[in-house]
């Protein structure tokens, strides 16, 4: 039992030495642990404010973005009423005839047209009729 005794405290410091190595390991593992979610922590920090910021600037591009599509629509709107305005223009142009010029549209058809314009009976020649009533060589009516 003495030499129990003897090596009592030399096992009693020899397992302190252990577990106070044991517990600094864990120690050094759990602070480089802290260290890494301290890291991570301040990396998701950063791109939290970053992403606050992205968001705060979106109502002011959006803002501008809907001024400039005012301004586009307002471009388009006299666009086309300059365009509708010149085909207004030119419908008028093509219908009006120039002066000195007869106005066929507003003026009513010769009697010869309107008689051509009428449905044929049966066996009757209109083409006939029409050259002998006109004659070869005589003008038109209205030229």
């Amino acid at each position: 039992m003495s030499t129990f005794l003897r090596l009592l405290p030399t096992l009693l410091g020899l397992m302190i030495g252990t577990t106070l190595f044991v517990q600094g390991q864990r120690l050094s593992v759990r602070t480089q642990e802290l260290a890494t979610a301290n890291n991570t922590i301040n990396a998701l920090q950063a791109i939290s404010e970053q992403q606050a910021k992205a968001l705060a600037a979106i109502p002011l591009r959006e803002k501008e973005i809907r001024q400039l599509l005012d301004q586009q629509n307002d471009a388009l709107a006299k666009l086309d009423q300059q365009r509708r305005s010149i085909a207004d223009e030119l419908q008028h142009a093509l219908a009006t005839p120039p002066v000195g010029r007869p106005d066929c549209s507003r003026e009513p058809l010769p009697a010869g047209a309107l008689r051509l314009l009428k449905p044929a009976a049966p066996g009757e020649n209109r083409a006939g009729q029409a050259a002998a009533a006109t004659g070869a060589g005589a003008p038109l009516p209205g030229a």
